[in-house]
């Protein structure tokens, strides 16, 4: 299978590597527990990397070998106990009844590719859970969700400089379906070298997004329970305002 982030690796970190809008919230929740964490579609280790400096001990898992590539080396760098393991959930034997959290950040969980997946996803989560331990999804908001009057616009998202100095314009096109519940992204990646030339790169992603009362069922088919709804990383009430839709839950009793 192609890597779907192959090209989206070469720029993630500049675009999304100073984000800490949510890393208080995941330390603040991996505090609660001394097991292990894992991070479902971690990345180049933005959180994992966070959470190890912190003590935890953390497994990332992703599907993309190019963005697991920059984690390890990351995590070696910095002497960081972090382990990272390609692949998806559903394709994984993850050790049962072992870890205190799981999270599932960013968008992850729509990535999910229809809701035999979602529930399947969410059922290897339930079971490598500890009894008493939690899962934490985080996805759009009501303000963030899809529309369908953007359809076909370019967007600019990012101007700036990868690591290395190269500076680049990131570009975003959608198409939302809001009868299907999906969004399909194009992103391209623009530089301009000094001669006038102009080089591009582009990813494509298909994501299905999800109603808050639509995945409480989901959780429910998974063996899992809705502990708590937010609509920010400071753990505000959702409402039609909110950016963010934070879900904090349990395996159920029994």
């Amino acid at each position: 299978m192609a890597d779907p982030y192959v090209i989206d690796a070469r720029f993630y970190d500049a675009i999304h590597g100073d984000r800490r809008d949510d890393t208080g919230l995941w330390l603040s929740y991996a505090g609660r527990t001394d097991r292990p964490v894992l991070e479902v579609g971690c990345g180049t280790g933005r959180i994992a990397l966070e959470l190890a400096r912190a003590g935890h001990t953390v497994v990332g898992i992703d599907a993309s070998p190019a963005m697991l590539a920059i984690a390890r080396q990351r995590a070696e760098d910095d002497v960081l106990d972090a382990e990272f393991i390609e692949g998806r959930v559903i394709d994984l034997a993850l050790e049962e009844e072992h870890y205190g959290l799981a999270l599932v950040p960013a968008d992850v969980f729509l990535y999910c590719e229809d809701a035999q997946e979602q529930v399947a996803t969410l059922g290897q989560l339930a079971k490598a859970l500890q009894f008493n331990g939690l899962l934490a999804i985080d996805l759009p908001g009501p303000s963030l969700w899809l529309d369908g009057s953007a359809n076909g616009q370019p967007i600019l998202t990012f101007s700036g400089e990868t690591a290395d100095g190269a500076r680049f314009d990131a570009w975003q096109v959608h198409e939302d379906d809001l009868a299907a519940q999906t969004r399909w992204l194009r992103v391209t990646y623009e530089q301009t070298s000094e001669d006038g030339l102009v080089r591009r790169w582009q990813s494509e992603h298909r994501l299905r997004y999800v109603y808050r009362f639509e995945i409480e069922l989901l959780l429910s088919l998974a063996g899992l329970v809705l502990v708590d709804v937010y609509g920010d990383y400071d753990l505000g009430p959702l409402t039609n305002e909110s950016e963010r839709m934070i879900l904090i839950v349990r395996r159920m009793q029994g």
